[in-house]
């Protein structure tokens, strides 16, 4: 398999998951490689097991009902060395292939021939099909590349003594089982042989090797050798956080829970578990709006005529006025001071002369206010006192 490993050519195509709500989830790496029409993938691999021929299968996922058709590339900076695949020539490292909207996944027309300790690239450019100009908005969603071995080359599947091991292969159609994402439940017949043909792939047995920090145990299933994972965990040794979550430790990991109205994707740093945020929106989650503003998902600047920075994030009303102002957007005196605080008046706040000041001894006003005609402090007294 080779599924783990695809290096998206930026911006041409990003990584998009589905949440519970989405029409599908079949994706069985980090994600879909959203492509868009006329750009391309590029896979590494170097984890071959054995020399022999692979069938090379390419999952995806259409986003209309349109076909697609793929140019495909097999190519490696070192030489062949084994007898096996030694005589591979460039002419035969080119395909070109049909994506119908309707199917899944693309077994490819013929085989490659694979070597351990090789590194290789395979390379796809993809573009809808029968169309002369690519559409900026037409994308396809590229689930993974699949290495299956052609099992009647190895040892175990030759001459008349491995007849039977052939005949429940194509009875069971138990190599067809692995072309959909998750396989299906596999016959009995199919389970033992899938771990003889590991058992000849890998040169014997494989340890587990479980994650003691993402697995609950170090067993794992005797086929396939997938751990028991903490919760959140991924991974055939649970070693590596599920699409979606972050913070890999010893009690699994957390869900990124990113804001479907304040996030990019739902996707997060898997360290940190910081989410993308759209515009406007700030946290971890991408749930609130950034300092000086309110009304998530809809984040609007606080109006405070310039006496406050900040406002409820909810409702607005600005918080801690300055300059002796009052109200929800600090629009007001507050009491015992006079004036027109409103941005662009030229005024501001000041204290009643009712005499003295507020907070001073001497004053015995509770209010005032500037008469419209003679301008004159008029003064609204505390009981007991009078005014001129």
């Amino acid at each position: 398999r080779a599924e783990q490993c695809w290096c998206p050519a930026q911006p041409d195509v990003e990584e998009v998951v589905r949440d519970s709500t989405g029409r599908m989830v079949t994706w069985t790496g980090p994600g879909f490689a959203r492509v868009r029409d006329g750009a391309g993938l590029t896979f590494h691999m170097d984890n071959v097991p054995y020399p022999m021929d692979y069938e090379l299968l390419l999952r995806y996922e259409p986003e209309s009902a349109e076909d697609w058709e793929v140019v495909v590339s097999v190519s490696s900076r070192a030489l062949p060395t084994s007898p096996r695949c030694g005589n591979l020539l460039p002419s035969e490292q080119m395909y070109r292939e049909s994506l119908p909207h309707s199917q899944r996944y693309l077994l490819l027309s013929r085989p490659f021939c694979f070597e351990p300790n090789t590194p290789y690239e395979v390379t796809m450019r993809l573009q809808r099909a029968s169309v002369t100009q690519h559409h900026p908005s037409a994308f396809i969603l590229i689930d993974s590349l699949v290495l299956l071995p052609r099992v009647l080359e190895l040892p175990g599947f030759h001459g008349l003594d491995a007849a039977a091991r052939r005949e429940e292969l194509e009875r069971y159609r138990c190599l067809e089982a692995f072309r959909m994402a998750p396989p299906p439940n596999l016959a009995e017949a199919c389970t033992r042989l899938v771990c003889s043909v590991s058992a000849l792939l890998h040169g014997g047995a494989l340890p587990c090797q479980c994650d003691p920090q993402g697995s609950r145990s170090s067993e794992c299933q005797p086929q396939g050798g997938q751990c028991e994972c903490k919760p959140h965990v991924l991974g055939r040794r649970c070693d590596h956080c599920a699409p979606g979550s972050y913070g890999f430790g010893p009690l699994g990991c957390s869900p990124c829970a990113c804001s479907l109205e304040g996030s990019v994707s739902q996707l997060c740093d898997v360290m940190s578990g910081q989410c993308r945020c759209q515009p406007g929106a700030v946290g971890r989650q991408c749930d609130r709006c950034q300092p000086g503003h309110w009304g998530f998902p809809a984040c609007r600047p606080c109006q405070c005529n310039g006496h406050a920075e900040q406002c409820d994030p909810q409702t607005g009303s600005c918080l801690r006025c300055r300059d002796h102002t009052a109200g929800r957007h600090c629009e007001r005196c507050q009491d015992g001071y006079y004036g027109d605080p409103v941005l662009g008046s030229g005024q501001q706040c000041r204290p009643c002369p009712c005499p003295g000041y507020p907070g001073t001894r001497h004053y015995h006003g509770s209010a005032c206010h500037a008469d419209e005609d003679t301008h004159h402090i008029v003064c609204l007294c505390a009981p007991g006192y009078a005014g001129e």
